[in-house]
């Protein structure tokens, strides 16, 4: 009976923890002049602008993220 019990309330929970992950970040543009590159990177309905260092074999550095102000137009 306890068998009965304990797969149920087992499976529920791994179900439950595959629900609850947040949804994968995507990066969906990128743009680079002289030494940096920017990367737009979007996670469900948040977006987010990262920005990075490029050195002269191509490796990033110094990598953050920007703040952004969006506004409407009138």
């Amino acid at each position: 009976m306890k068998k009965r019990l304990l797969i149920p309330s087992v499976l529920f929970a791994l179900l439950g923890a595959v629900g609850c992950a947040p949804p994968p970040k995507v990066v969906t543009q990128i743009t680079s002049a002289r030494d940096q590159i920017k990367f737009l990177v979007v996670q469900g309905r948040e977006q987010q602008v990262i920005k990075c260092q490029v050195a002269a074999d191509g490796a990033l550095s110094n990598c953050r993220p920007m703040q952004l102000v969006l506004q409407d137009e009138d």
